[in-house]
Parts: C-alpha cells; sequence; structure tokens
C-alpha cells in the first residue's frame, strides 16, 4: 500500500505537525506502507518532529511569503503549486491522497489527485472560522464568502472529510463527514514523574489561546498558594504581549515563558497539574499527553475540544469558557488538595488509553481500505 499526504510545512511546534508526523510513522513503521509526505512552503528547513527514516519527504519548495495567501503576487505560484503537485502524485502513484491544510492544498489536491481516492483532514474549529469572519471588515466578508464557495466545491471531490469531534462533524454539516479523533503515542517510554509544584501547558503563543487570560486567573491566586510555578511553553506571535503582562505584576509565584520544548512527556512529568485556556479549540493533542503522563486538567469548556477528551470529576475539571475566576479557582481547589490531585492523576492514566495510537490507526486503515474496495 502506497500514502501520500499533502501539507504546508512540518517546521514549526504545533498539534497539527505532532500528530501528523505520528500517523506518517506509524504508517510506514507499523503498518509497512510506503509513504510519502509533500510540503510546499518548508523554506529549507528541518522538520520539528522527528520523521522516520522510512517516510518520504518531498518539498515542492513554492515558499509562500507571510500575510495573506491570496494575495494577487501569488498567483503565479498557485500555477506552480498545482502542476509540481500533480507531477509528484502522478510519479508516485499511490493508493490514497492524505490532506491536513487549510491553506490552498486543501483545495488543489482532489483535483491533482484526479481518480486516486483522497481525504482531507480539518483541524480548525467552526467556531474558530465564525470569529474570524465576524471580525472581518464587509469587504473582506465578501472575499471570505467567495473563497467558502471554492473551498465547498474543492471538498466535495474527496471521498471524506474527517473531524476530530462529532461537535465539529455537526457544525460544519458536509454530506462526506466523518470523525476520528487524535490519538497519544503510546509507543514512546514515560519519563519518571518527578511531580513539582507547578502548573503547566504546551501550545503556540497565538490569540486564541488566551494565554492571557490564564496569566489573569493566576494572578487571582498568586497571593493564596506559595511554592508553585506556571510554565508556559511555545513560542508565536503574542509573545511580546505576554511577556509584559508577565513583567507587569511581582509574583510571588513565578511566572515562565521558556518558549517552545522538545521534551514535553518530561516537561508534564515534572509537573503536576495541567492548565488549558483556549477560545477555541478542536482535538487539543496537549490535553492527551497531559493524561497520558498523569496529569489533572482544569480547562475552559470550550464548545468542541476538550470537552471529547477530559471526563469532568475523574481526570479533570471543566470550567466556563471565558470564565477567568472559575479557571483561577478550579486550579486553586487542585493546587490544596494533594489526594485529589493523585486520584485524578491514576484516572487520567486509564481514561487516555481509549485514544491509543493502534485503535485509531485502525480505524484510518479501514477508511483506506474500505473506500479503495468501493471504488
Amino acid at each position: 500500500m502506497r500514502i501520500l499526504y499533502v501539507t504546508d510545512q512540518l517546521y514549526l511546534f504545533g498539534g497539527a505537525e505532532k500528530i501528523l508526523t505520528q500517523k506518517l510513522n506509524y504508517w510506514a513503521d507499523v503498518f509497512e506502507y510506503d509513504v510519502m509526505v509533500v510540503t510546499s512552503s518548508q523554506f529549507g528547513k528541518a522538520p520539528f518532529f522527528k520523521l522516520s527514516n522510512k517516510v518520504k519527504h518531498i518539498d515542492l519548495g513554492i515558499d509562500y511569503p507571510d500575510g495573506s495567501l491570496y494575495h494577487p503576487r501569488n498567483f503565479k505560484r498557485f500555477s506552480q503549486h498545482y502542476k509540481k503537485l500533480k507531477a509528484t502524485i502522478s510519479d508516485y502513484n499511490p493508493d490514497g491522497v492524505f490532506v491536513l491544510s487549510q491553506r490552498l492544498p486543501n483545495i488543489i489536491t482532489p483535483f491533482a489527485a484526479g481518480k486516486i481516492p483522497a481525504f482531507y483532514e480539518l483541524h480548525t474549529s467552526w467556531r474558530g472560522f465564525k470569529n474570524n469572519y465576524d471580525a472581518q471588515p464587509a469587504i473582506y466578508r465578501i472575499k471570505t464568502r467567495i473563497l467558502d464557495a471554492i473551498t465547498r466545491f474543492a471538498e466535495n471531490r474527496y471521498s471524506k472529510i474527517v473531524y476530530l469531534n462529532p461537535t465539529e462533524l455537526s457544525l460544519f454539516n458536509r454530506k462526506n463527514g466523518i470523525v476520528i479523533p487524535n490519538f497519544y503515542d503510546d509507543s514512546l517510554p514515560q519519563p519518571v514523574e518527578t511531580r513539582k509544584k507547578s502548573v503547566v501547558t504546551l501550545g503556540r503563543l497565538s490569540y486564541e489561546k488566551r494565554y492571557d487570560r490564564l496569566l489573569d486567573a493566576w494572578k487571582l491566586l498568586d497571593e493564596k498558594i506559595e511554592g508553585w510555578e506556571l510554565f508556559i511553553f511555545g513560542d508565536g506571535v503574542e509573545r511580546e504581549k505576554l511577556e509584559r503582562q508577565q513583567n507587569a505584576t511581582v509574583w510571588r509565584n513565578p511566572v515562565h515563558l521558556p518558549g517552545a520544548t522538545s521534551e514535553p512527556a518530561k516537561k508534564l512529568a515534572e509537573s503536576s497539574i495541567y492548565a488549558l485556556s483556549s477560545q477555541v479549540e478542536t482535538f487539543p493533542m496537549a490535553l492527551l499527553e497531559a493524561l497520558s503522563n498523569g496529569l489533572p486538567i482544569v480547562s475552559f469548556d470550550c464548545e468542541s475540544g476538550p470537552r471529547h477528551i477530559i471526563t469532568a470529576g475523574e481526570d479533570g475539571i471543566l470550567v466556563p469558557s471565558e470564565d477567568v475566576k472559575a479557571l483561577s479557582d478550579a486550579l486553586l481547589e487542585l493546587m490544596q488538595n494533594d489526594e485529589e490531585r493523585a486520584r485524578m492523576s491514576q484516572r487520567a492514566k486509564q481514561n487516555v488509553k481509549r485514544f491509543n495510537a493502534a485503535a485509531i490507526m485502525a480505524r484510518w486503515d479501514e477508511l483506506l481500505k474500505n473506500t479503495i474496495a468501493a471504488k
């Protein structure tokens, strides 16, 4: 069996890049399929997460500049992108083509694939799309509606569109949609737990993660605790803003912004609680990793995402979305209760097993084989 994946890049640190790398490696190392991943804007950089030696990686070298993808300066690149992608697919002749991208590849790939079954993974939340649309000036909304119509036309060419949870499937409401969640890599050895009095979170420093609200919540409890620390691992466009907020307070219990880490499991094993303050999510990989490392989670109850992973009261606490005081109170509750943290830690390790790699990848393999058989 031959698998070809299409995406924008693999050099950034993020959940989408991580789960894609894990899937590629699983297809190649466990199923022993021939696997190729095709990127378009790698800019000569190495993948952030390690690819198996069995996975072939080709970059098309389109290297779209920062800014609007649909700026007129990129029109010539669109044609080059399509021709190179079509030629690569034709030369490799895979049994199935998979796409993980919310940029141009999701539009052009089903046409470049021709009669080869194509599958589109959508890791973006419907609410995130809606919020961005509502915030746009009227003239940009017209452009967005045109692009949405083009995207819908392309999506009808896919054999299946794969969403990460039932809420997103319902909100996007596509006739060819199904649900397959993310998984965690249970093949990796778990680091030795050296629990410190620390709260941790992992992710890009972007607006939708709302780490500013996590800092607000930390400020509310700072005078009520002693000897704790908050670690926000990640990089992104919000760093300067968060650093200003960090430096504006003299903390009793320090806040750290150490950047992205290549050892997330180790950082999780050193911590006692995981916090998630996002405004929107779909199926955050970091929550699976936190549970697998025995961390109870305190999270905003987004419209989708955390509620599909956390079993409230067993392995974590869900609080009303964007309620900073509720987030602060829930963190404080766990900080002050060693027994409750220990109980939730044990449940976390058990509950997360429903998202093990073998079970989830078997669903992907079944999807591919059933689609081929139905041709």
